[in-house]
């Protein structure tokens, strides 16, 4: 079961398709994560107050989600880490934050957006039954307008 925030922020994309958006799961054996990227622009007016998030054309927002594949399905804690970069390999880190809602766990990482071009996203997560993070990448392009 994803988690709350992620139908939220798919309803964001066809409310107000803006700029492009990244959707990428990688399978981890006992873990899914799961990684979307949008600007915030895109959030409805409520949902963005909702989780104290800027609604800018110059935002984005990043999020992560980390499902247990057991027979209880569910989001789950863990460390999450995040950069943000670009295809030359320029990578600064971003701020994750851990946001629940039902039970839910979702990990939100705002970032500039600096304008046109593709986004590296590298995300570390590492559940509380692992010590060695899961590690994937996801890419994204964003228009500006």
């Amino acid at each position: 079961m994803r988690s709350r925030l992620a139908p939220l922020i798919v309803a964001a994309l066809n409310v107000a398709p803006v700029l492009g958006h990244a959707d990428s799961d990688k399978d981890f054996g006992d873990y899914i994560v799961h990684c979307n990227a949008i600007s915030t622009q895109q959030l409805l007016p409520a949902v963005a107050k909702q989780y104290g998030i800027e609604r800018s054309a110059k935002r984005g927002l990043l999020n992560i989600s980390v499902e247990s594949t057991t027979a209880t399905a569910h989001t789950v804690s863990a460390d999450v880490t995040a950069t943000v970069g670009d295809l030359t390999g320029h990578n600064k880190p971003i701020n994750v934050r851990e946001t629940s809602e039902n039970g839910d766990i979702d990990y939100l990482a705002e970032f500039p957006l600096d304008g046109s071009g593709t986004y590296v996203f590298t995300v570390k997560v590492t559940p509380a039954s692992r010590q060695q993070p899961f590690v994937m990448k996801c890419t994204q392009d964003f228009l500006a307008d």
